[in-house]
C-alpha cells in the first residue's frame, strides 16, 4: 500500500517561491492602456487567443480557443495582437528581477519560475515575496502572484490560490491536510491519460492512494509515475530549485495578422526578428551556432521550418535572408526566428570544418 507521511520536512525544509505573472501577454499589451483596464480583452496569435484579462476570463474566454469561439462567448471582446517584441523584453526584465532576489531561479515558462530566496523562515519568505511583487509592478507595470511552499508542488498550488495579484502560503501545518484531500486533477504534471487510469482504480484524491497497492498503480501508470505519486503523497516530492546555467535557444516572433504595413514582407519580418533575438543574446552575454526560421502559413497549414548551422562569426541576418530565398515562401500569418546552440560568448564549441 501507499504509505502516508504527509508533512515530513525535506533536507532543509526551506520555503520556496513560485512566481507567476498574471495573464502575462494581455497584461503586457494593456500597459499604458487604462481605457481598456475594465473591458474584456484578449490578445491573439495566429487566430488563437494567447491570453485574456480577467474581465474576459469571467465571461468564458480562455487561452487556446479560437478568436471565433472567444467572440461568441464574449460579444464586445476587444482583440489585440500579441506584442511579441514587448513580451520578450518584459520577460527578460522579469527574470532579471527574479535573479536579484533569488540565489537560484528555475524557469517554468516566459512568465513563471521557482525561486530559492534562501529565506530562513516563513515570515522572511513572505516579506521577500511582497517586496518582489512590488518591485515587478514598479519596474514593469505588470502584476505577479506568488506562492510559498515547502516543495515545488506546494509552491505552485499556492501561487494558483494567490491569483490574481496576490500572495499565498501553504505552511507545513496545513500541508498534511491538503495532501490528503487534494484532487488528483490539481496535481501539477498529471495528464488526462493518467487521470483516467487512476479513476479506474477509484483514485480521485491523493488520500485514495493509501488503499491501493503500489503495484496496481505501477502496472497502470508506469514506474516513474507511481514513484512520483508516492513521493507526492508522502510529502517527499521535489524541493530543489535547479537553475538553468544558460539557455539553449532564444526566439523572436512577429505576426502579420491585424497589420496592413508594407514592411511586413517575409524578408522584413525575418530581419526584424533576427536583429531582435541577436540583441537579446548580446545582452545576456550569449552567442549561437545555428538559426531556425519557422514560417506559419496564413491558411493554417503546418508550420515550415528552415534551419542553418554556422560558425559564431557568421552574419545571422544574412543567413536568415538566404534561408527565405532557398524556396518560395507562402503567404504568412507569422514568422519566428530562433537562435540555437547558445553558449557564453567566447566559449562556442569549435567546428570541424
Amino acid at each position: 500500500m501507499f504509505e502516508s507521511r504527509a508533512g515530513e520536512t525535506g533536507p532543509s525544509g526551506r520555503p520556496l517561491l513560485h512566481v507567476d505573472a498574471d495573464c502575462f501577454f494581455a497584461a503586457v499589451a494593456l500597459r499604458g492602456r487604462p481605457d481598456l483596464a475594465r473591458r474584456p480583452v484578449a490578445v491573439v496569435n495566429h487566430m488563437f487567443v494567447a491570453s485574456a484579462n480577467y474581465p474576459a476570463r469571467r465571461r468564458g474566454v480562455r487561452g487556446g480557443t479560437t478568436v471565433a469561439e472567444a467572440v461568441h462567448a464574449c460579444p464586445g471582446l476587444v482583440l489585440l495582437d500579441v506584442p511579441h517584441a514587448e513580451v520578450e523584453e518584459v520577460s527578460d526584465a522579469l527574470f532579471g528581477v527574479f535573479h536579484r532576489f533569488a540565489a537560484a531561479v528555475e524557469p517554468g515558462s516566459v512568465e513563471e519560475a521557482f525561486l530559492d530566496v534562501r529565506a530562513g523562515d516563513w515570515g522572511e519568505a513572505a516579506r521577500t515575496a511582497q517586496t518582489l511583487r512590488a518591485q515587478v509592478l514598479l519596474e514593469l507595470g505588470v502584476t505577479v502572484s506568488v506562492g510559498v511552499g515547502r516543495t515545488k508542488l506546494m509552491a505552485k498550488l499556492a501561487s494558483r490560490a494567490a491569483k490574481p495579484d496576490g500572495l499565498h502560503l501553504i505552511e507545513p501545518h496545513h500541508e498534511a491536510e491538503l495532501r490528503a484531500g487534494l484532487p488528483i486533477s490539481r496535481v501539477w504534471g498529471i495528464g488526462p491519460k493518467t487521470l483516467t487510469r487512476l479513476a479506474n482504480l477509484d483514485v480521485h484524491r491523493l488520500a485514495d492512494l493509501d488503499r491501493v497497492p503500489r503495484e496496481a498503480v505501477q502496472r497502470l501508470c508506469g514506474t516513474t509515475m507511481a514513484r512520483r505519486l508516492t513521493q507526492i503523497r508522502n510529502g517527499t516530492d521535489d524541493a530543489v530549485v535547479r537553475p538553468v546555467q544558460h539557455r539553449e535557444s532564444l526566439s523572436a516572433e512577429v505576426s502579420t495578422e491585424g497589420y496592413a504595413r508594407p514592411d511586413h514582407t517575409p524578408a522584413a519580418m525575418a530581419r526584424l526578428c533576427t536583429e531582435r533575438v541577436l540583441r537579446r543574446a548580446e545582452k545576456a552575454g550569449l552567442s549561437g551556432t545555428g538559426i531556425l526560421l519557422t514560417l506559419q502559413p496564413r491558411d493554417g497549414g503546418r508550420p515550415e521550418r528552415r534551419r542553418q548551422s554556422g560558425t559564431p562569426g557568421d552574419g545571422w541576418v544574412h543567413t536568415a535572408s538566404a534561408l527565405l530565398e532557398r524556396e518560395p515562401v507562402p503567404p504568412l500569418a507569422g514568422l519566428r526566428v530562433t537562435l540555437t546552440g547558445l553558449a557564453p560568448a567566447g566559449q562556442e564549441p569549435e567546428t570541424l570544418f
